[in-house]
C-alpha cells in the first residue's frame, strides 16, 4: 500500500529549483577559501569525496533552512 508524503505543490516545490540573483549565485557556487581548506586533499580525502563535498558546499540551503 502506497503512501503520500508529499502534497503536489511540494513535490513541485522540491523538484523546482529556485530563482536565485547574482548575489545568490556568486555567494552559493563559489567555494570560499575555507571550503577549499576543509576539502583539501592533504587530509586524506579521495577526489570522489572531494568532488562531494563541493557540491553539497556549492548546493543552496532549501527554502525555510536559513
Amino acid at each position: 500500500m502506497a503512501t503520500r508524503v508529499f502534497a503536489d505543490d511540494e513535490l513541485a516545490r522540491l523538484r523546482g529549483f529556485p530563482e536565485i540573483n547574482k548575489e545568490e549565485l556568486i555567494r552559493f557556487f563559489n567555494l570560499t577559501p575555507a571550503d577549499v581548506g576543509f576539502i583539501d586533499p592533504g587530509r586524506g580525502r579521495s577526489p570522489k569525496d572531494r568532488l562531494g563535498l563541493a557540491v553539497q558546499l556549492c548546493t543552496p540551503p532549501s527554502e525555510g533552512a536559513e
